[in-house]
């Protein structure tokens, strides 16, 4: 049988450009973060993520919001104040998929942790779009 061989470890060199007690560590951890998150994986993975995401939701939403923001402002003629209400009804799934991430991870139904609740969403959904198609 082959012994396994250790993992290798770091030995707290790349620690040593980390400024400990420094008042602006909060603002450089982020980019150590990288740096060591690079150094595991490999730099081109993290650019790839990066990108990948900066493209997707970054930009995206950004494209998306100048359109909206348009369509609101000249061609419905709303006010900034409306505006601003309906941008956040528009935001609350977002605001809410922590809480609900949470919740599926720890309240299981029946011994399942997610099924019980797609089945849940997917039937409130039907029932919204039945609602919504008699109105």
């Amino acid at each position: 049988m082959v012994e396994d061989e250790p993992l290798p470890t770091h030995n707290g060199a790349d620690q040593e450009n980390e400024p400990k007690g420094m008042v602006f560590h909060c603002f450089w951890a982020p980019f150590y973060w990288f740096k060591m998150l690079a150094m595991e994986m490999h730099w081109t993975f993290v650019f790839g993520v990066v990108i990948v995401y900066g493209i997707s939701q970054g930009l995206g939403g950004a494209l998306s919001r100048v359109g909206t923001e348009y369509y609101m402002k000249d061609v419905q003629k709303v006010q900034p104040s409306e505006a601003q209400v309906y941008s956040g009804i528009i935001n609350i799934p977002w605001i809410v998929k922590p809480i609900w991430g949470l919740l599926t991870d720890v309240v299981p139904i029946s011994g399942y942790r997610r099924r019980p609740y797609f089945v849940f969403a997917v039937m409130k959904f039907y029932l919204g779009a039945i609602v919504f198609v008699s109105i």
